[in-house]
């Protein structure tokens, strides 16, 4: 139903003639008969005497029902958890755009928006585009963070805006907005839990802690130089104990990678190939515990309470970790490899 179609509706239901309705805007009725016949519509400082005249909210007015716009929300959301299943960038940044037009002003939609375009910016291959797309994405991390009084959002943004920032090299600006990143409390959420907690169920819940401490662990270590490569390898097989490593075949695979750039780069090409074969082992078996609609078990004593769902974690492509593989030894430094007899038989390339 047009705005007209309303009027003309919500006029007759308050016993008005067209001409008592122009009389009360101070308008001619010649205006109303437009605006009901489709020709015209009411300048917008009409809309609040309109809602006062017929007695309904703006929104009914503008036909801006409650529960389609709940469904709108619902539907743009839903796509766009869909495609962190999925890893499809494009089609969450078409997403966010879409919900950013569509709500105007709804920062949980731009925050959305300011990711993307920080993830998208490494698919430019040009330089200034590259650094435009992070500008931009830390134009609206700014935006989110000064208008936003969600602090989960708020909290998302500044963590986009701090890691975007150090991209660009403005460790300054970045430091300041750190400072916005709420305190931890004394007592974490999971410690109060865990004391209401019995038998198997508290034991499995120590499980999913020491799992998230893990990543985490794994995480603030990197594999920035072989020490830290080695001392991650550790840490996880003190964990994983019987190399059923499931998710965590992500992990290495970029530290054996990393680990043959890095002899590649000190001139042990043999290593390096080596190396490399043991990360295509990895990204092997991390493809292979990677299929939709299953759903595995660790079997370390450490986490053998937990299962792992390949479908409940977030994507940010849609390449299978062999796929990516190939496309990363193609690539500088490993270039240097590529004539030796030794990489050519064991990567066909």
């Amino acid at each position: 139903m047009t705005i007209g179609e309303k009027i003309k509706e919500l006029r007759k239901k308050n016993d008005l003639t067209q001409e008592k309705l122009a009389d009360y805007l101070c308008v001619s009725y010649q205006a109303v008969s437009k605006w009901e016949c489709g020709l015209s519509s009411p300048d917008l400082s009409l809309i609040g005497p309109l809602t006062k005249l017929l007695h309904v909210s703006a929104d009914e007015l503008l036909g801006l029902k409650n529960d389609s716009i709940d469904s709108r929300r619902e539907e743009l959301e839903n796509a766009e958890r869909e495609t962190w299943k999925s890893g499809d960038l494009a089609k969450r940044y078409e997403i966010a755009c879409t919900a950013v037009a569509e709500y105007p002003g709804e920062m949980k939609y731009l925050d959305w928006l300011a990711w993307c375009e920080a993830m998208r910016s490494f698919d430019f291959k040009d330089d200034s585009e590259y650094i435009a797309e992070q500008e931009k994405a830390i134009k609206h991390f700014a935006a989110v963070i000064e208008n936003t009084t969600d602090e989960k959002i708020k909290t998302s943004s500044v963590q986009g805006i701090v890691q975007y920032l150090c991209f660009r090299g403005r460790h300054d600006e970045a430091k300041k907005y750190a400072e916005l990143y709420p305190e931890n409390l004394s007592v974490s959420k999971d410690r109060v839990l865990l004391d209401c907690l019995q038998g198997n169920e508290k034991i499995k819940y120590y499980q999913k802690m020491l799992a998230n401490m893990l990543s985490e662990i794994l995480n603030h270590i990197g594999c920035d130089n072989l020490e830290a490569c080695e001392a991650q390898e550790k840490i996880l097989n003190a964990i994983i104990t019987d190399g059923n490593y499931l998710y965590y075949n992500y992990y290495l695979t970029h530290n054996y990678r990393k680990r043959a750039a890095i002899y590649t780069s000190n001139g042990e090409y043999e290593k390096a190939v080596l190396h490399l074969q043991k990360a295509l082992e990895y990204a092997t078996a991390a493809d292979a515990a990677d299929k939709e609609n299953t759903v595995y078990r660790f079997t370390t004593p450490f986490l053998n309470q937990l299962e792992y769902n390949p479908d409940d974690f977030w994507r940010t492509g849609g390449t299978k970790y062999v796929e990516d593989f190939y496309e990363y030894i193609k690539c500088n430094p490993l270039d240097k490899l590529h004539n030796r007899e030794d990489f050519q038989k064991y990567f066909n390339i």
